[in-house]
């Protein structure tokens, strides 16, 4: 007997044995019925059994080893699987195990037949191997996709919760700042808290488009006639009024008129010259510039401080990933800031760079195209 004919043989003591493993690690406080402890297991091992049958060339294995394998269409039992196991509280560790479970039960029986040693026998290991394989990389890709987008989806519902009290907050600092006082505490408070607001406003910004271009189909971009020059004055204005304790310049030259977002123009200006403050020199000096070319308009933001290391140069610019050795370095993680940043800037058809050295300082710099073509960024 095969090893697929032998599944279907014994169908009935490989899923008992699967029954019993999984009752073993369900969640705490887990009172799983017989079906659901037993759910798509037979509808797996039936597709693993006719894959078995399935003639095989070499270069169809050597692709099904590397994750080719064919595409079946439809929702697989593994994928369908890996659902309710999410529903019922398993986590992927739980679900590995069940696999490696079930692959266990399946050879150890097997391995009692006479024939299971014979060339033969150890072809059918083999293909068994390659379908377990395939149905657990079905069943892990699902359950982390599924988790992937539950997050986002609550990522996206908190920062925009969040935005009723910030804005509660905003009101009463600015009414903070109108009050008089004989010390002028009021103010300086009324600074601090609309500084506070605006990076956590920044922050939410941040994140309601990073969840959107992951669940959302990309950033989207209204472009409109717009001066970049007033753009970027509008929030120097505002970084005044909430950080008196930095020098702020701007110097304008040339045409600075293009077909852009204005509020993408606004995040980028309010992300790149929040990274200054938050990495330069304390109370240091912080220069916006805006410069009109032929054809585009460049946009650059300078501060002083502790230079960026050349080889982490385009590395700022991706997600924030974590040092191997586990310590905290500031250039390397920079949060989604000038993730984003790069996205608008991409989204808008443009470029940006950066340049960085303990004499000159650093310099972001923007580049964009006067009529860049609607688009939407992934």
């Amino acid at each position: 007997m095969r090893l697929n004919k032998f599944i279907i043989s014994n169908m009935e003591a490989i899923i008992q044995e699967w029954e019993t493993f999984a009752r073993t690690i369900q969640p705490p406080e887990g009172n799983m019925d017989v079906m659901e402890l037993r759910d798509h297991a037979q509808d797996m091992l039936l597709v693993i059994v006719e894959d078995m049958g399935t003639a095989q060339t070499e270069s169809e294995r050597a692709n099904k080893s590397q994750g080719g394998a064919p595409p079946v269409g439809a929702e697989t039992a593994a994928e369908t699987h890996a659902d309710g196991r999410l529903r019922s509280g398993f986590s992927i560790t739980l679900l590995v195990a069940e696999y490696r479970a079930l692959r266990a039960s399946v050879l150890r029986l097997w391995f009692k037949e006479p024939r299971s040693r014979e060339q033969e026998g150890v072809e059918d290991v083999i293909r068994f191997n390659e379908a377990i394989d395939q149905a657990l990389a079905e069943s892990v890709a699902r359950y982390s996709d599924a988790v992937r987008k539950n997050s986002d989806v609550f990522l996206g519902m908190l920062g925009h919760d969040l935005r009723a009290p910030l804005q509660a907050i905003s009101f009463g600092a600015e009414n903070l700042k109108l009050m008089k006082d004989s010390d002028g505490s009021h103010i300086h408070l009324g600074s601090r808290i609309l500084g506070s607001v605006q990076r956590m406003r920044g922050m939410l910004d941040n994140l309601l488009d990073f969840t959107q271009s992951r669940i959302g189909g990309g950033l989207r971009i209204d472009a409109v006639w717009a001066d970049l020059s007033s753009v970027a004055s509008g929030v120097v204005d505002e970084f005044r009024a909430s950080h008196p304790g930095h020098i702020f310049r701007e110097t304008t030259t040339g045409d600075c008129t293009g077909e852009w977002d204005v509020g993408r123009l606004g995040q980028i200006c309010q992300n790149l010259i929040a990274n200054a403050i938050q990495h330069g020199t304390k109370n240091g000096e912080i220069e916006v510039c805006c410069s009109g070319r032929p054809g585009a308009v460049e946009f650059s933001v300078h501060n002083n401080g502790e230079p960026i290391p050349a080889k982490d140069h385009q590395r700022i610019f991706e997600l924030a990933e974590s040092t191997s050795s586990g310590k905290a370095n500031p250039h390397r993680n920079m949060g989604l800031g000038l993730y984003i940043v790069r996205e608008l800037v991409i989204a808008h058809k443009g470029s940006i760079k950066v340049s960085s050295t303990l004499s000159e300082g650093t310099v972001f710099h923007v580049t964009l195209p006067r009529t860049p073509s609607h688009t939407t960024v992934s």
